[in-house]
């Protein structure tokens, strides 16, 4: 039951209750000694003293009760209004480390769980270097181009809870399955994108498949000017303003490129890395074309096309920074698999505990909408499989 107050007996302590009811029995036995016992000087005051001390210890153990109960009541006022004091003096970065600190003890490992709950470090007292979508909303469309690969063609949607003050947007495109499970983790700039692509050995096609994104990608958004102004951006190609970051400045992106670790403490030889990696930055001031200084981002949209083979059997999204997704649409009506006259389509969140889940395999000859409703953390996110169609 909800918002109820606790049983009176439960706020008074065991031996307050016990001082209590031994006072009643004494000056119970007290005045049933005097009522049925010949009058005699001894016997009164034997019985006097037992009324007293009964009373006084009744009285005792009650005022106790009451007193004890409302200072319980006044100091979880003041500890609520002391936990309130602190968390809003404290930046979020020092209040989840000493959780964390209290929970799962010290390790350097525990600044890993803070940014991808917080979404960023959190050393801002106002929260303004946190990367929170509260409302994000990805689209997928699968268009097949021969037996071997088709077009993932993919729009996401974010609107932020916090206005990001950021110039630029980044882009990882990768084919290394390392890089692809640490990029996520091992980025502290405030807006970016992963592109992974599963490479074909018998018929590579990474830098193929990069050179198409950049072609394909459009990116709009929702901007704040220094007057706090409000502008709006289309959906437009970024390539004038895109540039391709050199080899030697990767460790400005990615902490494990450091020659420190970074916080982690890993370090990666960017060399081995050099036919799988690429980092695009996008200059969205530039990408605004307009009068006014771009500020801070209110909203981004992401839209792109990657080359992907159909024998992964699978294609996925995964949360960049706390993202709570209101839903996801997947379009595969124009996926072929050989000769199968039908495919069948599942999603299923990965990382997290969602009801966001398709129960059982569906026809993928329409397009499926899955509601998700669910906060997903950094390396969490939603992965759609498929399968030809099988008689029974």
């Amino acid at each position: 039951m909800a918002g109820g107050s606790e049983r009176p007996s439960s706020m008074v302590p065991w031996h307050l209750r016990r001082w209590a009811v031994a006072g009643i029995v004494a000056a119970a036995v007290g005045v049933f000694v005097l009522a049925i016992v010949p009058a005699g000087r001894a016997v009164q005051v034997v019985c006097s003293v037992l009324v007293l001390f009964g009373s006084l210890a009744f009285a005792t153990a009650t005022i106790a009760g009451i007193v004890r109960r409302e200072l319980r009541k006044h100091v979880e006022i003041v500890n609520e209004a002391v936990e309130r004091g602190v968390i809003e003096v404290l930046p979020p970065g020092r209040v989840a480390d000493r959780l964390l600190e209290r929970v799962y003890g010290e390790s350097p490992f525990n600044r890993e769980v803070t940014t991808a709950l917080l979404g960023g470090e959190g050393r801002l007292l106002d929260g303004g270097d946190l990367t929170i979508s509260e409302h994000t909303e990805i689209d997928f469309r699968l268009d097949s181009v021969d037996d071997r690969s088709y077009h993932l063609v993919m729009e996401q949607r974010y609107s932020f809870r916090n206005r990001i003050p950021t110039s630029t947007f980044v882009i990882f495109a990768t084919s290394a399955p390392r890089l692809r499970d640490s990029i996520i983790s091992g980025c502290r700039l405030p807006l970016f994108e992963l592109w992974f692509v599963r490479d074909d050995t018998d018929e590579p096609r990474f830098e193929d498949s990069v050179e198409g994104m950049r072609e394909s990608v459009r990116i709009g958004m929702q901007y704040a000017d220094g007057r706090g102004r409000v502008h709006d951006v289309e959906a437009r190609d970024p390539a004038p303003y895109l540039r391709e970051v050199k080899l030697r400045d990767w460790g400005r992106y990615l902490d494990f490129f450091r020659t420190d670790g970074g916080e982690s403490g890993a370090v990666l030889d960017r060399l081995d890395y050099m036919d799988s990696l690429r980092i695009f930055e996008v200059d969205l001031p530039a990408l605004a074309e307009g009068d006014a200084a771009v500020t801070t981002i209110l909203r981004l949209t992401v839209r792109s096309t990657t080359l992907q083979l159909v024998s992964d059997g699978f294609c996925y999204w995964q949360a960049p920074y706390p993202c709570f997704v209101e839903s996801m649409r997947f379009d595969t009506t124009k996926l072929q698999l050989g000769d199968s006259p039908e495919l069948y389509v599942n999603a299923k969140a990965f990382t997290i505990s969602s009801p966001g889940s398709l129960d059982t395999w569906t026809s993928g000859a329409s397009a499926t909408d899955l509601t998700l409703r669910s906060w997903m953390l950094r390396g969490h996110g939603v992965a759609l499989m498929w399968r030809p169609f099988k008689e029974a």
